[in-house]
Parts: structure tokens; C-alpha cells; sequence
């Protein structure tokens, strides 16, 4: 026994010895420096690229068995320039030396310092890596072979555990140049450093790095944390405590800057299989998202599902906040309040969003959208909505100022933009914009409870939409629209170089007054009755649509009135002073009542045209026809008016002598201020011709009463003007 532990202790010293002796002698007679240019000369061979070492190298053995570089650098390949494809200033890494004895490897921090690496894409799609990449390609199914081999050998000769003190990458760089896409992408002051890497066991993890993009021209600086677990057994990877953090600035940029933090827990398979993040939570100043997510079969059919939440923030302060423009808006108070919440479902191609709820201050709006590539389709429905709020301001100081415009005499009839007309638009402006209306692929209804747009009222709205090809087209239908219906349909064709435009409308049971009251600010007409139009434009302007327009329309309207302007008492008015009688005092109001008004038109490249304008009043029939020109706005149109009853009170007192007579009306000039003239010679001469018939008949008769003609033409002579 005694001889077994003397030979026992023999062996250990000697090994302790042979360490000893390896620790002292083995650096100083084994120089890896003396290997460079083999090093040089074999990577040459392998890749035909220079290979350069600056520096020593250093070896350790006891108790780590380690190497550290200086400045290493490997040259480009053939045609990327002399600039190296990737260099770094200092490398090392140090393995525990008995613990390999037992199989496990334990590493000490792996560190690398000053690392560049330049990356390059030419204009015909080649790249400085497909040479290392493709250098002694196999086959597709050699290579697989050969890895199934490989793992095989590395699984029966495999290590029993795996440690490792620590990565520590500081100060990289990376830099992209991508010439077939004019895109550009540096990483500066790239960082990663993790605490110890032991299987199984949590890693802390932080990563950051500036970058650059050179169109569009942003920077952006990224930090990253968290903390990985490598489940090996489960094949699942998870990351607890992830946070991102960016601060980027750029003229493309919302506001020229963003500054954002992502928060959330990820667990994904390393097969591919799935993908759960939870707890995420992304944050912009004022604006906060949340959610959770979860992907299947990525590797496969990936598919997706969760949901997204849009907490409630001002969109008025988060866009002053980051320098946004706002656009002009009627109501200060109005994009205060904005929060979204959907169910998100993608797979087979189709993103679906469903139970979507979204809030925009006083408005709420829910429904379901599919998005299939570039095709929308959507079934939504909106509570109610003013849009006046969101339009710029000024909107009814433009209807007064229009309003002012048209009574004011007018000083020329070429068209002049309306202030009130597309509030600020001139007529000439471009109107659609062509290239979008082209590329939009959509196919859905919106349904509407109250919307309030120009000022317009209308209830129980129902919106379909279609749009492919360039062929847009829109029906509507208003179930309460100033106490009647309106329907329509408008469609736009804008696949030529010329757009061209369809309405078909039709209204019934609508009262007009309030109708002309909220579109225009004012009440020119009242009455309750029915409007239809068929109307077809081309252009891409207010003047051209005024110039191409044609279509036909008719109307009629019951027991109304024609505001600021009293027919009776104009005739009145007239007949005294042709008379040289004092003007009457007019205490009636300045309308005219009508128990019906009626009419057509036909419209040619712009220009009206009507022939059986109708309008009945308790003392007047009128009948009208002439021409509107649109494009000029102005007209030409002549009204003949009959009086059939001058009872007091019903506007015809007064007017005895007229009654019967026909009284024609022209009306010419600018359709805002037009002037009227009355023919009062042939007013006069048909009011006067029953006095002259009665003078006649008068003499007639005395002569009659003499018996001087003979008795067959006497008697014919006295029912001459009966």
C-alpha cells in the first residue's frame, strides 16, 4: 500500500511538473509569431485575398490557454476598391486549461475591439462576400450531408458543458453601400456585452450602436437590453425584459426627430414553429401602443394573431410636440382625442382586422378591414361625425364674403374663383391625384349615422365604394336628407390621360329652404319637392369639368316661395312710374309665393338650356326659357308672366288692368347680380286693348242704333268685338 501511494505521488508531482514546464518553457520555445506568414500564405490560397497582421501575437497556456491579436485585417476582393473588407485593431480569447480534461470548455470573455467591417453590393448584383461565401460550393444535398456528418462528430466527440465569462464587442463599425439601390447604411460605436453564458442559464445581454442612412437622411441611435434563456431541451429561446430605445433625427422624420421605446417579453422556438410576445408596449411621447402577438409555422405558412391597443392621447399636442405642422382646422378643440383598440389576424397573404374600435373625439367607429396586398376591403360604421370641425377655418366668412360678391354689381363675367368654393381653390387647380386614384384597389360600405359636411345635414347615410383599375365609383344613399331622401351614384374614370366623371342623383320630399340655407347661407328658395340629375364631366379642374359638362336635370317644387324678389310689387312699381303716379309703399315681403315650380334642362359643353320653366302663383303664371352658360356664368333667359288674380292679399291688388296680360321679363348678365328689363310697350299696348275694344264697340253701336246699314251686316257688325 505504502509503494502504491509513493508511485501515486511520483505521478502527480511529475505532471505538476510537466505543467510547470509547459507554462514556463512552452511560450518561450513556441513563438506563434513565427507562423504569420504560413497564416498569410494559406488564407491567400484559400481566398485570394491579402491578409495582413500587425502586431504580436500573444500566447498564454496556464491556466488559460489563450491567444491575443493586434490590428488584423483581411484586403476586399477583386473589384470593391483597396479599402479593407474587414479589420480589427485587437482580438482575444482564453480557454480554461483543466476543465478540458473533463470535457467542458470554459471560456473566458471573448473580446474584440475596433472592429470594421465594409460590406458592398455593385450595380450588376455582386457582392464582396460571394467569394468566401461560394469558395468550394457544394451541392445542395452534399452540403446537407456534410453538416448532418459534421454534427454527428460533433455530437458523439461533443463537449459535456459549455461556459463562457462573457462577449464584449466594443467600438465596431459596419458600413453598407448597396449601388444597384442607391441605398447607404453605416453602424458606428457598435457595442454587445453580456454577463457569463453558462447553458440554461439566464444571460444579461446590451447592445447599441449609432446609425446612419443616407436616403433619406436619418440617425438614429438604438440601445438594446435584455435578458436571454436558452432552453435547449425545449428548443425555445426566450427574452425577458427586452427594451429598445431610439432617438433618431432626419428631415424624413415625423417633425424631423423620433424618440421611442419598445418594451416586451419574447419566447420564440428555434424551429420555427412559433412566436409569443407579450407585455409589449411601445411609446412616443403622448402616444402609447400596446399588445400582445403571437406567430405559428413561421419557417412554413406563418401565420399571426393578437391583439393592439391605441391608449387614448392628443393627436393636436403629440404633432405640436414634434414640430408638426398642424393643417388649419374650424374647431380648436377638434383632434384632441384619438384611441384605437383591433384584433389582428394574418395568414395566407390576408391581414384581417377585426372588431375594430377606433375614437376620434365626439366620433366612434367600428367594423372590420381585410388587406390583401395592395386590396383594402371594409365593412365600417361611423356613429356620427361633423367634418366641418376638421376643414380649414373661415368657412362662413366665405359664404358671406360670396354672398356679398353676389350682390354687388358685376364689374365682368369672366370666371372668378369663389372664396367659398372649395375654400381656397382655384378653379383652374389641379382637383384629383391621378397616379393614386389609379393604384387604389378597394371594395367596401361605410354606414353613417349623422354626418355634417359644407354645412349640409344628413342621417342614416349608407357609402359603397369600389375602386380597381382606375375605375372608382361610389353609391350613396341618405335615408333622411332635410326631411326627404337622396341617392346618387358617382363614378370616376381616370385610366385615360383624361378623367372622366358620371353623377346620377335624385332627391324627393327634400324641403329646399333649409337645403340652400346650410349650403349656401342663403334661403333664396323654399318649398318641398323633388330634383333629379344626370351629369358627365372630363378634366381635372373646375374650369374644365364647367367646360365638358352635359347631362340633363329636372325639378319640381310645391307650395314655396322665390326670396328677394316680390313680382307683384315690381309690376306695381313699374306700372306707376310709366303712369307718373307715386310709387306704392310695399308692406308684403320680398318673396314671391308659388304653389308650384317646375322645369328641365339639357347641358352642352357647360351651357343649360331650358324650355318649360313653370311656376304658378295665386296671382301670377309664369313661363320661362333661355340659357345658363356655366362657364362664363351668366345668362340669357326670358320669363313671361301672366296676372289671373288681383283679390287683395293674394299679391295681385292693384293690378286690375294687368290681369291677362302677358308681361315679359329678360333677365341677362352675371349669374350673381343679373339685371331685368320689362317691355312695357307691349304690356301697355296689351293692357290697353280692352279699352280700345270697348271705344270701338261703343261707336259701332250708335251707328247701329240709326239703322243705316243694311240688316245682315248690322248684325254681324254688332258681335264683332264681343
Amino acid at each position: 500500500m505504502g509503494k502504491l501511494l509513493k508511485i501515486l505521488g511520483w505521478t502527480i508531482g511529475l505532471v505538476l511538473l510537466l505543467l510547470v514546464a509547459a507554462v514556463l518553457i512552452l511560450p518561450q520555445i513556441v513563438d506563434p509569431n513565427d507562423y504569420k506568414e504560413e497564416i498569410i500564405s494559406s488564407v491567400k490560397a484559400q481566398t485570394g485575398r491579402d491578409l495582413t497582421i500587425d502586431g504580436r501575437i500573444e500566447l498564454s497556456v496556464f491556466p488559460w490557454l489563450g491567444v491575443e491579436t493586434g490590428a488584423v485585417a483581411l484586403g476586399n476582393a477583386k473589384g470593391f476598391g483597396e479599402k479593407a473588407f474587414a479589420a480589427i485593431e485587437r482580438a482575444g480569447v482564453r480557454v480554461k486549461l483543466m476543465p478540458l480534461l473533463s470535457r467542458k470548455l470554459e471560456v473566458d470573455r471573448i473580446e474584440l475591439n475596433g472592429l470594421e467591417l465594409n460590406l458592398m453590393r455593385l450595380k450588376d448584383g455582386t457582392s464582396n462576400w460571394d467569394d468566401l461565401a461560394g469558395g468550394g460550393r457544394q451541392t445542395e444535398g452534399k452540403a446537407d450531408a456534410e453538416a448532418a456528418k459534421q454534427g454527428q462528430r460533433a455530437t458523439e466527440s461533443g463537449l459535456a458543458a459549455l461556459t463562457i465569462g462573457g462577449i464584449d464587442i466594443s467600438d465596431a463599425k459596419i458600413f453598407w453601400d448597396d449601388r444597384s439601390s442607391g441605398q447607404s447604411v453605416s453602424l458606428d460605436q457598435f457595442r454587445l456585452s453580456s454577463g457569463p453564458v453558462i447553458a440554461g442559464e439566464p444571460v444579461d445581454l446590451q447592445l447599441g450602436m449609432l446609425l446612419e442612412n443616407r436616403d433619406p437622411a436619418v440617425k438614429a441611435k438604438l440601445d438594446l437590453s435584455g435578458v436571454v434563456v436558452l432552453k435547449e431541451t425545449a428548443g425555445v429561446v426566450d427574452v425577458n425584459g427586452l427594451k429598445i430605445t431610439l432617438d433618431a433625427t432626419g428631415d424624413a422624420l415625423p417633425g424631423g426627430a423620433v424618440k421611442a421605446v419598445l418594451e416586451a417579453a419574447v419566447s420564440a422556438a428555434l424551429n420555427g414553429s412559433q412566436l409569443d410576445i407579450s407585455g409589449l408596449s411601445l411609446t412616443a411621447g403622448g402616444l402609447k401602443l400596446s399588445g400582445d402577438l403571437k406567430g405559428r409555422d413561421l419557417a412554413k405558412r406563418p401565420t399571426f394573431s393578437g391583439t393592439l391597443d391605441l391608449a387614448e392621447f392628443n393627436p393636436r399636442q403629440w404633432m405640436a410636440d414634434h414640430a408638426l405642422t398642424l393643417p388649419s382646422m374650424a374647431d380648436a378643440k377638434a383632434l384632441t382625442r384619438l384611441a384605437a383598440r383591433v384584433k389582428l389576424n394574418a395568414e395566407d397573404g390576408a391581414t384581417r382586422l377585426n372588431d375594430l374600435a377606433v375614437r376620434l373625439d365626439d366620433s366612434q367607429l367600428s367594423g372590420n378591414v381585410t388587406l390583401r396586398g395592395s386590396a383594402i376591403g371594409f365593412n365600417l360604421n361611423l356613429d356620427t361625425i361633423d367634418v366641418d370641425r376638421y376643414l380649414p377655418a373661415g368657412g362662413d366668412k366665405a359664404r358671406k364674403a360670396d354672398k356679398a360678391d353676389k350682390d354687388a354689381p358685376a364689374q365682368s363675367s369672366a370666371p372668378v374663383a369663389s372664396a367659398g368654393r372649395g375654400r381656397g381653390t382655384t378653379e383652374e387647380e389641379t382637383l384629383l391625384p391621378i397616379e393614386t386614384l389609379r393604384g387604389l384597389d378597394l371594395d367596401g360600405t361605410i354606414s353613417i349615422g349623422r354626418l355634417t359636411i359644407n354645412n349640409l345635414l344628413a342621417e342614416q347615410i349608407k357609402l359603397v365604394l369600389k375602386a380597381r383599375e382606375g375605375q372608382l365609383n361610389l353609391g350613396q344613399q341618405v335615408r333622411k336628407f332635410y326631411q326627404g331622401e337622396y341617392s346618387g351614384e358617382t363614378s370616376l374614370d381616370v385610366r385615360s390621360k383624361t378623367p372622366r366623371a358620371r353623377i346620377n342623383t335624385a332627391a324627393a320630399g327634400i324641403q329646399i329652404g333649409p337645403l340652400l340655407q346650410d349650403l349656401s347661407g342663403q334661403e333664396r328658395l323654399t318649398g318641398r319637392g323633388r330634383f333629379s340629375a344626370n351629369l358627365d364631366m372630363r378634366g381635372n379642374s373646375v374650369n374644365a369639368f364647367k367646360r365638358t359638362l352635359g347631362g340633363k336635370l329636372d325639378f319640381n317644387f310645391e307650395d314655396g316661395a322665390v326670396k328677394g324678389f316680390n313680382a307683384a310689387q315690381v309690376i306695381r312699381e313699374a306700372k306707376a312710374r310709366l303712369s307718373g303716379k307715386p310709387v306704392p309703399k310695399n308692406s308684403q315681403p320680398e318673396q314671391t309665393d308659388f304653389s308650384e315650380l317646375s322645369g328641365s334642362g339639357r347641358i352642352t359643353r357647360g351651357v343649360l338650356s331650358n324650355r318649360d320653366l313653370l311656376a304658378k302663383s295665386p296671382f301670377l303664371r309664369v313661363n320661362g326659357a333661355g340659357e345658363i352658360n356655366l362657364v362664363k356664368e351668366s345668362l340669357d333667359y326670358t320669363i313671361e308672366g301672366v296676372v289671373v288674380n288681383t283679390a287683395k292679399g293674394q299679391g295681385g291688388e292693384g293690378l286690375d288692368e294687368l290681369q291677362g296680360v302677358v308681361i315679359p321679363v329678360q333677365l341677362t348678365g352675371p349669374l350673381a347680380s343679373p339685371k331685368y328689363t320689362i317691355n312695357w310697350e307691349k304690356v301697355l299696348l296689351e293692357s290697353q286693348k280692352g279699352k280700345i275694344k270697348e271705344k270701338i264697340q261703343e261707336k259701332l253701336e250708335e251707328k247701329l242704333k240709326g239703322g243705316k246699314l243694311p240688316g245682315g251686316l248690322q248684325d254681324k257688325l254688332k258681335g264683332l268685338f264681343n
